[in-house]
């Protein structure tokens, strides 16, 4: 768990611990961290560290989700941009995040990502998904979910292959797999 910051202030100084923590992670693995590696690379006392967290899990937690929340269209494009240009500024905001994503991989995390940004969406709604008629909640959630695993494994995938391929190539291929998903998959369906 993490807290969430009502001041300016406050919120900057746990993004500088998100940060420390990272840091750490560029040269370590995660579990190989502990809350008293960070406070002695930051240089303050553990008391701080928990005024935002309750362990070093929440400063894990609360890394990604402000990384995912920096990109409001995490995955499906808004009215104001077309799907590949959408698509091309949410591959272009992950290429960004090589730090992270290099940290991720180096302790076998990349997992954690594509989780931690299902829960922020589905638990604050920030994307929807248009409904076919008949839809409930349920299968409107599992769009949801299959849209961002999805999405995420690419960029995943991606960064394996060290952005081998450009990001219009990657936002291309992600634009068609949102707008006709498998279905040439399944012929005769």
């Amino acid at each position: 768990m993490y807290k969430l910051c009502v001041s300016e202030q406050s919120a900057q100084r746990q993004r500088e611990l998100e940060a420390g923590l990272l840091a750490l992670m560029q040269t370590r693995q995660y579990e190989d961290i502990t809350v008293s590696d960070l406070c002695d690379h930051l240089e303050i006392p553990r008391k701080s560290f928990y005024r935002y967290f309750s362990g070093k899990d929440g400063a894990l937690h609360a890394l990604l989700d402000h990384t995912l929340m920096e990109y409001p269209q995490v995955a499906m494009p808004d009215t104001q941009y077309g799907i590949q240009q959408s698509m091309e500024m949410y591959f272009q905001f992950w290429k960004t995040q090589k730090p992270l994503l290099d940290a991720l991989q180096r302790s076998d995390l990349t997992s954690l990502l594509i989780q931690r940004s299902i829960l922020l969406t589905v638990v604050d709604g920030s994307i929807t998904v248009h409904r076919a008629p008949g839809d409930d909640r349920l299968t409107h959630e599992h769009m949801i979910v299959f849209a961002l695993s999805g999405l995420l494994s690419l960029v995943i995938q991606w960064h394996h292959s060290n952005f081998r391929e450009s990001v219009p190539r990657m936002a291309a291929s992600a634009s068609r797999l949102l707008m006709q998903p498998l279905f040439p998959l399944f012929p005769g369906q």
